[in-house]
């Protein structure tokens, strides 16, 4: 029996690896758990376009948007783990899962994180009502002034990040859930809302045009890419040791050999000069993780932010 089943084990791998090697054979189809039009958008039809030059196979790009992305992630959840359904999600994956208790899915064991894409701090910015200039001196304004933090929702990365901000630095301060960042965004400019926290692709080319200031990335030190934009660790600020990110994800059960393969092929198509443009003109870098970094990082950012969901009593409205 034991040679018996050190013979299958033997067979499995092998197959595995077969799998691997052969993979993939016929076109694969990446879900966006967004709407059109946004930088998450944008970065995952750049991978697409990537590897399918790489594959010379097609990567045909899904929109299925809805419930902080959980509609997508539920979808790919029920796909088979052979590789041709893949994902690509922000750090949403890891927030979304503290506050949305009735998921018809495992996020630890139904879904494979497969590697990083991008990655970036935080960055909190301010509409026209906060007169700051810096974050040292919003502080100082917002006890003042309790302020209005807007969020994509409840259990976004916008509404957590905010969330940690607000108990870390000690500021008054109000959480206003909009139907998304767009809107976050249109509202914060318009006067509504004096602040909102979001990955620097998502936020700069709004600081570039003049409509929104940037106060802090939420980060120990500067953001290399951001050189004149204050961290909140030089503040004194500690406890928010987070990054933005965008990932790749497969269904739950996928073959090592296969995750491994997928993963290294990521890391190739995030390295062309094509690319990194892409990346340059979001504010971001590429992230170069393997997988099973990756899936440690995913894990733990569930973890911190279900206890940061306890703690500040945060539940889905």
């Amino acid at each position: 029996m034991k040679i018996f089943a050190a013979a299958a084990l033997a067979f499995a791998a092998a197959t595995g690896t077969v799998v691997a090697q052969d993979f993939p054979n016929k076109p694969v189809t990446i879900i966006i758990p967004y709407s059109g039009g946004g930088s998450t958008d944008l970065m995952a039809r750049s991978l697409a376009t990537e590897l399918q030059e790489m594959w010379g196979q097609p990567v045909v790009v899904e929109n299925r948007a809805g419930a902080g992305s959980m509609i997508g992630t539920a979808y790919l959840s029920q796909q088979q783990p052979d590789g041709y359904t893949l994902l690509v999600n922000t750090a949403a994956h890891s927030t979304a899962p503290a506050v949305q208790k009735d998921l018809p899915f495992d996020p630890k064991t139904d879904i494979t994180p497969i590697g990083m894409v991008a990655t970036s701090p935080y960055v909190a910015v301010s509409g026209a009502n906060v007169k700051s200039e810096g974050f040292d001196q919003f502080v100082a304004e917002a006890k003042e002034r309790p302020m209005f933090f807007a969020t994509a929702g409840v259990g976004s990365s916008s509404h957590f990040s905010a969330e940690l901000l607000i108990q870390q630095a000690g500021i008054p301060a109000d959480v206003v859930h909009y139907s998304g960042g767009g809107e976050a965004q249109v509202n914060l400019m318009g006067g509504h809302a004096d602040v909102y926290i979001s990955t620097t692709a998502s936020v700069m080319p709004y600081v570039n045009n003049g409509q929104v200031k940037a106060l802090v990335v939420l980060a120990p030190e500067r953001f290399e890419l951001l050189p004149d934009v204050q961290s909140s660790g030089e503040n004194g600020v500690e406890g928010i040791e987070i990054d933005g990110w965008l990932g790749l994800f497969g269904p739950g059960g996928m073959d090592p050999a296969l995750v491994e393969k997928l993963n290294a092929d990521m890391n190739k198509a995030i390295s062309t000069d094509r690319f990194k443009k892409v990346l340059e003109e979001n504010f971001v870098v590429a992230g170069k993780t393997t997988a099973a970094e990756f899936k440690e990082q995913v894990e733990k950012e569930m973890d911190l932010w279900v206890g940061l969901a306890k703690e500040r009593n945060i539940v889905a409205q």
